[in-house]
């Protein structure tokens, strides 16, 4: 069994399709190379953006040879959901906003749409009754996309590859978003401080957050379509997406404090609340994260009950892909 997984292995390595290795090597370093002459300094704080990218892959070509994720489908994966899933959530945002403006104010979807599009040095002065919250249903819903795309166009042969797609599709869609908003950042030249704390918001805060809510979506979608559990779509991206939710509505509202509407920049005592905050809502989504998981693996499927009997574990590997299949 051993020799046919290893076989497996290197054709993984050695057979990209001709669509994943103009990508890999022309249209990505052709996209960082572009963003080093318009950004050096956002170019070099992208290879800090991508670091837990590199962790999660070296997390799955540490496992066992068939439980390791396809390379091919982790990186469309990845990038599916880092490009056209983040631009697809700003379009559904941005239709979102208007069509709940419109319901909700009907005689001041005007007055309420320019509020949201000013520019944080525009609001900076002004008086903020307004809280908004964000896109946590679409961001959810995107990174379950990832997961939709990989069973339909990619190709997985282990539980375990859900909970690397599930992370890879989050880390995609955090770390694309990430470089936009730290190139914002620089662009805006407001000092060290500025930038900083974009850094801290974005990646040390809300990339843990993108990762975990990931796991979590992972976790369900295998227990639906590996274990056949009966879950719906609400209740696979429920949880993250209610926790996220939290998160940034907080954020947002703390934010408004400080005369900030659509604006994450907490300032002074409430910058202090938001750190507080984050702790918090942060442990707690990692208490749920080590729970589920540690819940889970104590009933995985896969897991022989005599380390010796290689036959019964391949036999049970293909009885759950020939299920899946159907």
């Amino acid at each position: 069994m051993e020799s046919k997984h290893q076989a497996t292995a290197v054709s993984d390595t050695s057979r990209f399709s001709r669509s994943t290795r103009i990508l890999l090597w022309v249209v990505l370093p052709a996209i960082f190379i572009v963003l080093g002459i318009a950004s050096p300094l956002t170019a070099l704080l992208s290879l800090f953006i991508l670091a837990p990218t590199f962790c999660l892959l070296r997390y799955d070509r540490a496992r066992p040879v068939n439980q390791r994720t396809d390379l091919e489908t982790f990186i469309w994966s990845y990038v599916f959901v880092g490009t056209v899933g983040v631009f697809a959530v700003v379009v559904v945002q941005s239709l979102l906003l208007y069509l709940l403006s419109y319901a909700l104010f009907p005689s001041s979807t005007s007055i309420l749409l320019a509020e949201f599009a000013r520019s944080e040095d525009e609001v900076a002065s002004l008086d903020a009754e307004t809280l908004a919250t964000r896109r946590q249903i679409a961001s959810k819903l995107l990174k379950y996309s990832g997961l939709v795309y990989a069973r339909r166009r990619g190709r997985i042969t282990h539980e375990h590859n859900y909970i690397t797609l599930a992370a890879a599709a989050a880390l995609g869609f955090s770390t694309f978003e990430n470089i936009g908003f730290i190139y914002a950042a620089v662009q805006e030249g407001k000092g060290f401080g500025h930038l900083a704390l974009a850094i801290v918001e974005r990646v040390l805060i809300g990339t843990p957050m993108h990762l975990m809510g990931g796991i979590l979506i992972g976790l369900a979608a295998a227990d639906h379509d590996f274990r056949g559990k009966t879950s719906s779509l609400v209740q696979i991206i429920g949880l993250p997406a209610l926790i996220h939710g939290a998160w940034d509505f907080s954020l947002f509202g703390t934010s408004a404090l400080n005369g900030n509407v659509g604006w994450i920049h907490p300032h002074g005592k409430s910058l202090l609340a938001v750190i507080i905050i984050a702790v918090i809502v942060e442990g707690t989504l990692f208490f749920v994260v080590r729970k589920r998981f540690a819940s889970w693996n104590s009933h995985e499927p896969f897991k022989a009950t005599d380390s010796g009997d290689d036959n019964d574990e391949e036999d049970k590997e293909d009885e759950i892909r020939r299920n899946y299949k159907q």
